[in-house]
This record gives structure tokens, C-alpha cells and sequence, in this order.
């Protein structure tokens, strides 16, 4: 028996300790916290020392593109870029391998074999033995590791039942450390805000540099962008952008610009270079900028929604600073204290140097600009139709206005004046929005009451507008009536029963042109007086009998002297409004059976 017969006999009768050795091994790196990619390469080398392999590959599955991407290559100098090769199921021993989940043993001559694909920068002339592992488990394959070997006949069936078996371990082992990784991103993800050091809360550069730099962490990205809008700023902000060049692999590299166009012209590299990339607004509702994103890897459907949290967040948390530090937080003293002097601190805070003012709260519910274009207008336009006085202040979606044009004030035109000044914003921006005007502090004699007074005709304006018609309230044209809304919230059960009642009539007046509703509006109206209801519609007595039959034939309403009337007419009201905005069509419900109407009621 020559020598190395002698050593690969030893070999084989130590195999049972050595395999323990290595499966112990392999216990101790899941445990390890190592990345996928780490521990799949700590993995394998694992192997190769046991089995006596010359150079190892590890390719690892990417659903995406579905193909094996090379990831790692150990023991061999290659000029290979990770990623530079990729393969399909069945393609290439490997493939053949990744795609049955066998493993393949060829001890000789691996060129030969009818599965065998030369593979670019690889000389497969230095192999005479290979051995390729699938990675998977029971539900998905995440990859292949190939062993080769320049000596003939290196692994028999003995490393392939170990390498078999690591295959089986590490596809678990992966599976749970993927499922790690993700609850550790998810838990990152939902606590990025409170996560961030004191210190990157103290000002807006400060905050971007921060997050960007995380963001690209979080999402294993090559390069993030973070351009913050403000809508009304004194200047352009800064631009945050965290990126990894060869200089900084393992520290990203964080810059700000002020250029919008250097900004552009990064963001124009990576696109240019064929990086995947995603991107999201900042904050919700009306965006505040954007969040963008490169890599070289394609980002998965996780990545896309951990960056739409991310960008949520980070748009709160910029949104709050702005160019004024804690801007937000004085607005919201502003309008929710019930202590003067603290109002006037938080005024002053703003930028109110004392005076009389006219509070405008303005609530902003679409815009059809950009917000360079709208915080550019809304400042210019308000110095020019109210005043160059006037104080500018914003949070989110609110934008708080104090008119200091005394001559403006005295002369009581601020309602009209702010209503040209909304219709023109309408007209150039595409604004819509609900306005609340309060009275000036010299007629309340204080600043807190005016705010009040401007917040309930916001909340006025709110209440009565639609999605997209601005509606301008100013305080004195509800003063009388404010609690109106409160009144109408007790009577809400009974009017919303009674329209319950009357979809019928309002189906039938939709299907047939008649007027039904109107009818039972006037008789409402007159307190179901047929007389005075007759006298109002110009119709004769009969014809009103003939209605209010038909209406009860369809509702199954009776109408006497204990009918409640108001209720009566707000419901049928309601309808109308539905009939108006095309709420009903008219098509016949499955419970009405309706018959045509001798005549046009």
C-alpha cells in the first residue's frame, strides 16, 4: 500500500470523530450572529479543510433574476467580481445540481461530463475533481457550493456525505439567520427615530447626515439621498447623501450639497451605471421631498416597503426642524395653549415683534405644484396682497398666516382680500385648501381669543367644504351659530333614519325625472301645510295628494301634524345632495319594485 493510499485509509477511519468535529463546528457559527454570506462561507471553508478541496465557490440564489450569483471564491486568486457570474437552473454542473437539489461527485476529468459549462476566467484544465453541494431546505434553495481540486479521485463517498450533510445544516442555518436578519431589520426599522443619538436631533443638517447614513445601512444599499423640501424657507436645505465608494467600503462616505444640480448629477451616476434604485416621499399626506436609494443588487419587495417607514420618519423628523429649529412645537403652543403669555412667547418665538395682527390659518389639502413652486408663490403672494408684514409660519399640512396691515384691518376687507388671495393660488398652483380667519386683537383684546376664533372657522370651513373647492370662513359669519355643528350631532340618528326611509323616493326621482323630493322639500319647509305647499310648488291640491300617495308608497312614510319637520327637511336635503354629486344611479334597487309614473309629477 503506497503512502497516500496509507493516509486516505487513516483519513477514512478518522472520518466519524472528524465529522463531529466539524458539525460541532458548524453548531458553534450559527451561533456566531454572522450574515448569511458569512456564515455560508465560514461554513464551507469548514468542508474544504475536511475534505481537502483546492478552491471553493459559493453561489447563492437570487429570486429576482433567477439565477446563481457567484458571492464568494476562497483558496484560488481569480480576477473574478463577485456577481460576475451568474447561472441558470440546470446551466452548468452547478446549475444541474441547484436545480434537482443533488448533490454531484466527479473524481476525474469534470470536462468531460455531458453537464460540464467552461465558465469565463476560470481554467477549469487546474481540476480533476469537484464536488457541488445544493444549499436548500424543505421549502426554498438558497444556493450551491462547489469544491474542487486539482488531484485526482480527492473526495469520495465519505466527504460526500459530510459536505451532503453541511448542504442540508446550512440551508436551516440560513433560513434562520435570514429570519433573524429580518425581525432585527424590522425592529430597526420601527424604532429608526428613537434609535437616532440625541445629537442628530439638534438641527436639520445634522438629522439628514444621520438618517441617510443609517438608511443605507438598513437597507444594504450602495447609496442614499435625502432631499427635504420645505415649503416656506428662507433658503434652499441641504441635500444629504450617504454613499459606499472603494475609499469607504465599510464607513459610507456623508456629504451635503446645497445644489440641487450636484444632487441630480449623483443621483445621474448611479443610473447611468445601472443600479437598481427605489424611492419614496418624505412624511405623509402632502410629500416634503423624497428618499432615494441605489444598489447594485435588485431591491426586493421588503426593501421597498422598510423604505416607505423609513421615509415616513424621517419626514416627521425633519418636518418638526426645518430651517427655524422646533418651528412645529411653538405652533402647536401656539394654538393649543390657554395661557396668553405663553401664546405670546411662542409668537414671539416666530418671529412676532408685538402689534395688532389677524389670525389666517390655512389647512392645505392638495396642491398641483411641486413644493419648491408652492412655498415659493404662497410667501410671494400673501407680501403682495396681504402685506409684507405678514408672518409666515408652518407645520405639516397647516399653514399659520398673522396680517399685520393695519391700514388691510381697519378697512375690514381681509375676508375678501384673503379669498382673491386663495382663488389666485387655486388658479397658478392648483391649491385647495379650508381657510379659518379670526378676529384682529385689537377688536377681542387678546391674542389667544383670536386664535380660537380662527381655529373654529377652520374648523367651520372643514366641516362644510369638499374635496377639492377652497373654502375661506371667517369667524364673524358663524358667530351666531358655531355650535350649530353640536345641534346637528343630536339630531343625526333621526335624520340619518329618516334618509334611510327616503332612498327610495330619491332612486325614483333618479330613474324617472320626477319631483318627488322637491315636493316633500316644500312640504317640509311649510310644516305640512297642503295649502301653503300647493300655493309654493304652483301645482293644484290633487296633484300634491297624488305626490305625497306616491312618496308614501315608496318609503312607507306617513306624514301628520306629529311629524318632525326639521329633521324632515335636512334629510331630504342630504338626498339632494347625493342626487347632485350623482351618489344614486339608476338602476332599480333589488327590494323597489317600481312602476311608471302616469305622469311627470
Amino acid at each position: 500500500m503506497g503512502e497516500s493510499d496509507q493516509s486516505r485509509s487513516l483519513f477514512r477511519a478518522d472520518f466519524p470523530q472528524l465529522r463531529g468535529e466539524v458539525l460541532a463546528e458548524l453548531v458553534r457559527l450559527f451561533s456566531s450572529g454572522k450574515d448569511p454570506v458569512g456564515l455560508a462561507e465560514a461554513a464551507v471553508e469548514l468542508v474544504a479543510d475536511a475534505t481537502g478541496a483546492k478552491s471553493v465557490f459559493v453561489y447563492f440564489w437570487d429570486p429576482d433574476t433567477e439565477r446563481l450569483v457567484l458571492r464568494t471564491v476562497t483558496r484560488i486568486d481569480l480576477a473574478l467580481t463577485l456577481g460576475s457570474i451568474q447561472i441558470r437552473l440546470g446551466e452548468g454542473i452547478t446549475g444541474w445540481s441547484a436545480l434537482h437539489r443533488k448533490p454531484v461527485l466527479i473524481n476525474e476529468s469534470p470536462m468531460t461530463d455531458p453537464r460540464f459549462m467552461a465558465v469565463d476566467g476560470v481554467d477549469e484544465n487546474d481540476y480533476s475533481s469537484v464536488l457541488v453541494v445544493p444549499i436548500f431546505d424543505d421549502a426554498l434553495l438558497y444556493g450551491v457550493f462547489a469544491m474542487y481540486s486539482s488531484d485526482d479521485r480527492t473526495f469520495g463517498q465519505e466527504e460526500l456525505a459530510i459536505s451532503e450533510e453541511v448542504g442540508l445544516l446550512l440551508g436551516s442555518g440560513l433560513k434562520r439567520a435570514e429570519t433573524v436578519r429580518e425581525l432585527e431589520l424590522q425592529s430597526a426599522t420601527a424604532r429608526f427615530l428613537s434609535d437616532l443619538p440625541p445629537a442628530s436631533s439638534s438641527s436639520l443638517p445634522a438629522a439628514i447626515r444621520e438618517s441617510a447614513k443609517r438608511i443605507l445601512t438598513l437597507l444594504d444599499a450602495d447609496a442614499c439621498i435625502i432631499d427635504y423640501t420645505s415649503w416656506i424657507a428662507p433658503t434652499s436645505e441641504p441635500i444629504a447623501v450617504a454613499e459606499r465608494t472603494a475609499e469607504a467600503v465599510e464607513e459610507p462616505r456623508v456629504w451635503l450639497t446645497h445644489s440641487k444640480q450636484v444632487a441630480r448629477e449623483t443621483e445621474q451616476r448611479y443610473e447611468h451605471a445601472g443600479y437598481d434604485h427605489i424611492s419614496s416621499s418624505l412624511g405623509f399626506g402632502i410629500a416634503r421631498g423624497a428618499l432615494t436609494c441605489y444598489s447594485r443588487r435588485k431591491f426586493t419587495q421588503e426593501d421597498i416597503t422598510r423604505l416607505g417607514i423609513l421615509a415616513t420618519q424621517v419626514g416627521v423628523l425633519v418636518g418638526n426642524m426645518g430651517s427655524v429649529p422646533s418651528g412645529a412645537a411653538q405652533l402647536v403652543a401656539l394654538l393649543a395653549s390657554d395661557r396668553e403669555e405663553q401664546i405670546q412667547e411662542s409668537l414671539k418665538f416666530l418671529g412676532w415683534r408685538g402689534g395688532v395682527f389677524a389670525p389666517i390659518l390655512v389647512q392645505v389639502k392638495r396642491i398641483g405644484s411641486d413644493l419648491e413652486t408652492f412655498g415659493r408663490l404662497i410667501q410671494e403672494s400673501a407680501y403682495l396682497d396681504l402685506g409684507p408684514d405678514t408672518l409666515i409660519t408652518q407645520s405639516g399640512t397647516l399653514v399659520v398666516l398673522l396680517v399685520q396691515n393695519e391700514k388691510l384691518i381697519r378697512s375690514h376687507e381681509i375676508t375678501s382680500r384673503v379669498t382673491d388671495w386663495i382663488s389666485d393660488l387655486e388658479a397658478r398652483v392648483g391649491l385647495s385648501a379650508d381657510v379659518g380667519i379670526g378676529q384682529a386683537t385689537n377688536e377681542t383684546i387678546s391674542v389667544r381669543t383670536s386664535l380660537y376664533q380662527a381655529r373654529t372657522a377652520l374648523a367651520w370651513a372643514s366641516f362644510s367644504s369638499t374635496r377639492r373647492a377652497p373654502q375661506v370662513v371667517d369667524y364673524d359669519s358663524i358667530r351666531l351659530v358655531f355650535e350649530l355643528p353640536r345641534l346637528i350631532n343630536d339630531l343625526a340618528p333621526e335624520i340619518q333614519g329618516l334618509h334611510g326611509e327616503l332612498t327610495p323616493v330619491a332612486l325614483h326621482d333618479a330613474q324617472f325625472g320626477t319631483h318627488l323630493l322637491e315636493t316633500l322639500e316644500a312640504y317640509a319647509l311649510h310644516g305640512g301645510s297642503a295649502a301653503s305647499t300647493a300655493d309654493a310648488l304652483f301645482i293644484h291640491r290633487n296633484t300634491l295628494r297624488q305626490r305625497l300617495g306616491r312618496i308614501h308608497a315608496l318609503s312607507g312614510r306617513e306624514f301628520d301634524q306629529s311629524s318632525h319637520w326639521p329633521e324632515m327637511l335636512l334629510a331630504v336635503r342630504l338626498l339632494k345632495l347625493d342626487l347632485l354629486q350623482g351618489s344614486f344611479r339608476t338602476t332599480t334597487p333589488r327590494n323597489l319594485e317600481v312602476e311608471s309614473p302616469e305622469s311627470q309629477y
